[in-house]
């Protein structure tokens, strides 16, 4: 593709937006990112990601730190903005890539030829992705899916104004019920292409 781009994914857990996300960057021949931005973070500090990677979707612990003037003592927003600052760092560079979740749409706003997608899911049909991916019994699954869906608004709804899952926060949102993980990815590989006008 000879124009510069930038996908950037959102989704709830159970509908296979991180597979879809893998699936779009070998079809465009990029790179994707997602959880491994923490370990690229902690390469460039010269520090053990595993430290890194507890903090970076936890949820902030109000009673055990404060903010004065802007200046937070939170080890969570710390690790937030050094995974945002890789990401604008990324945005501002001329590669072309696939990146999922991170508050990406939000972050990389104004850069050029960002397209923001959110991939959503009819809740039975996560459940069973979920139930099979971890060989989890329904109410494990339900479990498992609805508490990473808060710990992810949560996330995002704390360092974003638009609101994680809205339709307006988005160029496109997407039920992947209807095609499976690799029919949306198809589909949305073809929404990339026309608007990148090929």
């Amino acid at each position: 593709m000879s124009k510069r781009f930038i996908i950037a994914i959102g989704r709830e857990f159970g509908s296979g937006g991180k597979h879809i996300g893998r699936a779009l960057a070998k079809a465009l021949g990029v790179n994707l990112y997602d959880r491994n931005i923490v370990e690229k973070v902690a390469e460039e500090l010269d520090v053990d990601s595993t430290h890194l990677m507890e903090y970076a979707k936890k949820k902030k612990r109000h009673f055990f730190h404060k903010t004065v003037k802007g200046h937070t003592t939170s080890f969570e927003d710390h690790v937030a903005n050094m995974q945002f600052d890789y990401i604008r760092k990324l945005g501002n560079s001329d590669e072309s890539f696939v990146i999922v979740g991170r508050c990406a749409e939000e972050i990389l706003k104004d850069c050029d030829g960002v397209i923001s997608i959110f991939v959503k899911g009819d809740r039975e049909y996560k459940i069973g992705r979920v139930m099979k991916q971890f060989s989890l019994d329904r109410a494990q699954a339900i479990e498992k899916m609805d508490r990473h869906d808060r710990t992810r608004k949560y996330y995002h709804d704390r360092y974003c104004k638009g609101k994680w899952g809205e339709i307006d926060t988005y160029d496109l949102c997407i039920d992947a019920t209807h095609f499976g993980t690799e029919g949306t990815a198809e589909f949305i590989e073809d929404y990339i292409r026309r608007r990148l006008g090929e």
